[in-house]
């Protein structure tokens, strides 16, 4: 070290005496005070220490940044997933209290239609009692009807015994010796007829054959003659030399039904006389 004389020399080349002396003095306090070579290696070795032990401490914390910003980031996202949950929560309780509603609705519909069903189920009750009542008044009318009808052709097949010997007496000169209904039995079937006139045309004996409906249809026509055509043989057998002539007897006919009876040889008479004869 170089002495404090040495410096005072040195200084006083520049300095006035007193202020070579102080700032030598002074030179040597702050040297006293510095450490030695070997101290500032060792404080040198703990600067540097510092040095990385900060340097590492800088990377830390740059980590613990980067995690916290991380962390920040996460907990955005879950506030934002926290947020789209209340959102979708809303909305739930907003469909639960749509389908509450809704449900109420059905329930005062359900409620509805039971009671209308309960009004249809009584209805159809009187319906069927009224059917039921209605059912056996039909049968009462049917029955009514039926004895109408009955009594109705057996008058018409009276007033038919009467006014057919009439029309034909005026016409044909017949002179009746019967009429009434007749049966005839052909190979084991039986033909009935709603009149049979019995008598003679100029001394030659005449069997009619009548068929008495309200209205004549061509369906009964061909069926008539059918019969006629299935007895004619048997009734010749009993009067030789004898004639069958079918004829009918109505109120009403079709043309083409007229014009059917004509065509096969038959009779047809209404109440006011002779429409038809071959």
């Amino acid at each position: 070290m170089v002495s404090l004389t040495e410096i005072r020399s040195r200084l006083q080349s520049a300095f006035t005496p007193s202020q070579a002396d102080l700032i030598a003095s002074l030179h040597v306090e702050m040297h006293d005070q510095l450490v030695t070579r070997n101290d500032f290696a060792e404080l040198r070795g703990a600067v540097e220490r510092l040095a990385d032990s900060q340097q590492g401490l800088a990377a830390a914390q740059q980590r613990t940044e980067q995690r916290v910003e991380e962390l920040a980031a996460a907990q955005q996202r879950t506030e934002q997933r926290v947020e789209e949950l209340a959102v979708a929560q809303q909305r739930t309780e907003q469909r639960v209290e749509e389908l509450t509603v809704a449900q109420q609705r059905t329930e005062q519909r359900v409620e509805e239609l039971t009671h209308s069903m309960r009004r249809v189920e009584h209805v159809v009750t009187e319906l069927t009692t009224t059917v039921n009542t209605l059912g056996h008044s039909m049968k009462d009318l049917a029955k009514q009807v039926g004895g109408l009808a009955a009594t109705a052709g057996g008058n018409l097949e009276a007033y038919a015994c009467e006014r057919i010997p009439e029309v034909l007496g005026e016409r044909f000169g017949f002179v009746l010796d019967s009429c009434g209904s007749e049966s005839f039995v052909v190979d084991g079937k039986e033909f009935e007829f709603d009149a049979v006139l019995r008598g003679t045309i100029a001394g030659r004996p005449v069997v009619v054959l009548c068929e008495v409906k309200t209205n004549i249809s061509e369906s009964e026509v061909r069926g008539f003659l059918r019969a006629v055509d299935r007895v004619r043989s048997a009734i010749l057998q009993a009067s030789p030399g004898g004639q069958v002539q079918p004829l009918f007897f109505g109120y009403r006919a079709a043309v083409v039904t007229q014009r059917l009876i004509t065509g096969n040889a038959a009779w047809l008479i209404f109440p006011r006389g002779l429409v038809a004869a071959a």
